[in-house]
């Protein structure tokens, strides 16, 4: 198996053949921690009797691609590397690349962005279903009529529920964790269920997409899970109708009925890099193979900072927290950037001017 995975990981690095067109990505600046680092060797170790499926899906894909595959690899659950199948993996990596090269804003995706909230096929522990292509064809041409993302997410979240013909019900609902095709067989489905619903039509249009939540209020009872979109820094997509720039009662309520340092009243963010956290499943609390990060505070207590560009002028500034890009922003000719961060965290900041030289920054809020 050792031997395998070198070969595979030789073939992933191979250059792209000549007359190859790559799509282009805006490159992350900055570094993340080693626990972000994909292990390509190990992941095909663990996939035990299925990395034969893993072989052919890395050797199958094209070159240009190949480094989404072993990215995706390296990074499933061992439940997922022993079971997919290489046809599965290859129709999400084409479909995934496919709408990032067409979205009017697929080329300003950063690639961490892109790989961690488009390309996955799941998002917690739902049933692996086929979706991509179906959810294509039903949402992607509407979807880009919008040339900005976030217009599309609330034309998508509008729609979906009638378009689908699943609508949210506590009781008539099967399970909190329905797959795409379990809600749409049964017509109903709980916010876990919809949410998975909404990232699904988000990814497969090219809009990074991840589901939220919180395992219990401190006073008012029970859960709730929900949907963040990304266009620039993350945003709650809220009820029908409401607008994810705006304010709605998820975040009204996260100011008052969550705690940062308590795991069951904190907020969670479902990613898909391995991390040193688990996202709690209300529904089956055994599971720990889901990564997440704690953004309380980016909800009980958010602040938009404005960050001065050392030595002035215009600048590109991206800001990573949590082992990841949160968020970019463009400071003017003033040389002022305001950045969407939270009180009680450490955040790294690179400034990158028109010339492409970068200065890096820690701001502590």
């Amino acid at each position: 198996m050792l031997a395998l995975a070198s070969a595979l990981l030789c073939l992933a690095l191979q250059t792209p053949s000549a007359g190859t067109q790559c799509p282009v990505m805006p490159r992350d600046p900055g570094t993340v921690p080693a626990e972000a680092e994909p292990d390509f060797t190990r992941a095909l170790e663990r996939a035990g009797d299925n990395g034969g499926e893993l072989k052919k899906a890395l050797e199958s894909i094209e070159p240009e691609y190949r480094g989404d595959m072993q990215w995706l690899i390296a990074t499933m659950p061992e439940i997922d590397l022993k079971a997919l199948k290489a046809d599965f993996l290859v129709r999400n990596v084409r479909l995934a690349e496919r709408a990032r090269r067409e979205a009017p804003w697929g080329k300003d995706i950063p690639e961490s962005i892109f790989r961690q909230y488009v390309l996955p096929y799941a998002n917690v522990n739902e049933r692996r279903d086929d979706w991509r292509q179906d959810f294509f064809d039903r949402f992607a041409k509407e979807a880009w009529k919008h040339k900005d993302p976030i217009d599309a997410v609330r034309w998508i979240n509008d729609k979906l529920p009638d378009m689908l013909n699943v609508h949210f019900h506590a009781t008539k609902r099967k399970k909190p964790d329905q797959s795409p095709y379990e809600s749409m067989e049964l017509n109903y489905a709980s916010c876990t269920g919809l949410s998975i619903l909404v990232i699904d039509a988000c990814r497969a249009c090219g809009i990074p997409a991840r589901m939220v939540g919180c395992p219990a209020w401190k006073k008012v009872q029970g859960n709730h899970n929900w949907v963040e979109v990304w266009w620039d820094r993350w945003y709650n997509v809220g009820d029908s109708g409401s607008d994810p720039r705006g304010v709605d009662w998820v975040e009204e309520r996260c100011r008052t009925e969550t705690d940062a340092d308590d795991w069951v009243h904190a907020v969670y963010a479902a990613v898909w890099r391995p991390t040193n956290i688990k996202y709690p499943l209300v529904w089956a609390f055994e599971l720990d193979y889901v990564p997440a990060l704690n953004i309380t505070r980016f909800y009980s207590d958010p602040v938009d900072h404005p960050f001065a560009v050392p030595g002035g002028g215009p600048a590109e500034c991206f800001v990573f927290w949590g082992g990841e890009l949160i968020a970019r922003a463009k400071a003017g000719a003033d040389g002022v950037a305001k950045l969407p961060l939270a009180r009680g965290c450490q955040f790294d900041v690179v400034a990158r001017k028109p010339d492409g030289s970068e200065t890096k920054h820690v701001v502590k809020m």
